[in-house]
């Protein structure tokens, strides 16, 4: 589970330059969830909002098959007592790093307050015996899709910005699917 912002060229880059006025620049992100054996996205959601990675991590794992799910793993962005509990409802291991200011408080997520707990003692253990280093397949999906498709937009329409990306995924799967056919997988 991972997200990427993609840049749209509605940011007016080209004002900043000319009247030097400085501008965020504008991103819509892509949230994916990312099978970490074969490299395929089983599930994304693109979000213009701003707001924190915890939000659309329910729907992304709804997405998802239940008999391909056994470990969700994600960065400290997705730490929420909704999402482990979810995720451990869903018969899953919630493999996601806590932050280092967190309480062990679950506040009635049972799933949270054990992952805390299992956390704490020896990070460096807990990395190792549920293998945290998988959770960077997800970034290196990401790195793939903007090296092979570019990581600007060229569409200035908020739908077909969207529709756009969600393209991306789809190629990304069937360039995948090719890969692992060729390979014999």
């Amino acid at each position: 589970m991972d997200a990427s912002g993609f840049s749209h060229p509605t940011g007016g880059e080209w004002l900043s330059v000319k009247f030097k006025k400085v501008r965020k620049r504008r991103f819509d992100g892509l949230h994916n969830a990312v099978d970490t054996d074969t490299l395929l996205i089983n599930a994304a959601r693109v979000r213009v909002k701003r707001g924190g990675d915890a939000r659309c991590m329910v729907a992304l794992v709804r997405r998802v098959p239940k008999n391909n799910l056994e470990t969700v793993y994600g960065d400290k962005a997705y730490i929420s007592r909704k999402n482990v509990q979810f995720i451990h409802d869903v018969g899953a291991y919630a493999a996601i790093e806590p932050k280092k200011n967190l309480t062990v408080t679950s506040r009635g997520h049972r799933a949270y307050g054990q992952l805390i707990r299992e956390y704490r003692p020896d990070p460096d253990e807990w990395k190792r015996s549920h293998i945290y280093g998988r959770r960077s397949l997800a970034e290196t999906v990401f790195s793939v899709m903007k090296q092979r498709k570019g990581e600007c937009l060229s569409s200035r329409d908020h739908m077909q910005r969207r529709r756009e990306l969600l393209i991306r995924v789809v190629l990304h799967n069937i360039e995948r699917l090719n890969f692992l056919e060729c390979a014999g997988r």
